[in-house]
């Protein structure tokens, strides 16, 4: 059974990609004192979207039948869920950014002065060993709120399909992440 938690190596690499974020020039909204700004090229208009798929393990106590294409593994249905076409609509955004805040004090600290600094190596590996469930459970709500998928379900998505899919979240949509430097910081 495919069950392996967040490693310290995914852990690094997602901080690697998370900075990755701020090169980006994807324009996105703020408004500051009722006054709505563009941060970014605001001639890439395009409208993004991508194309997910989350592995799952649930019980099988929690169907009355067994789902299309699962395969049974034990006590557990372990099937795939494909969600096409996503994008961030603007009803999903302020939730996104809401979701990404709570994942960057792990990645960063606040000065005093409100600047973001990056933490070296050695303080992300302190935090990831620290930090235990908190970590994983505000990745798991980053994806769940990016996909729709509802916090039962979410309770079962496999941690590696959950690391891929942030992955692919920061590659395809990295100004949500830069929106969520600007309300941070």
């Amino acid at each position: 059974m495919e069950e392996k938690g967040m490693k310290a190596a995914d852990f690094l690499a997602i901080s690697n990609k998370l900075k990755k974020t701020n090169e980006d020039d994807t324009p996105f909204a703020i408004v500051k004192d009722q006054e709505v700004s563009v941060i970014g090229d605001a001639n890439k208009t395009e409208v993004k979207t991508g194309d997910y798929s989350v592995k799952f393990r649930v019980p099988q106590s929690q169907f009355e039948q067994k789902p299309e294409g699962a395969k049974e593994v034990g006590m557990y249905y372990v099937f795939s869920v494909a969600f096409d076409g996503v994008m961030i609509t603007p009803r999903s955004d302020l939730k996104i950014v809401d979701a990404i805040m709570k994942i960057t004090p792990f990645f960063n600290k606040l000065r005093e002065n409100g600047e973001i600094e990056s933490l070296e190596k050695e303080e992300l590996l302190s935090i990831f060993i620290s930090a235990g469930d908190e970590i994983h459970l505000a990745i798991y709500n980053l994806v769940a709120t990016f996909l729709g998928i509802d916090d039962q379900m979410g309770e079962y998505m496999l941690p590696f399909s959950v690391i891929e899919n942030l992955n692919k979240i920061m590659e395809n949509h990295p100004e949500v992440f830069n929106e969520a430097d600007v309300f941070f910081g």
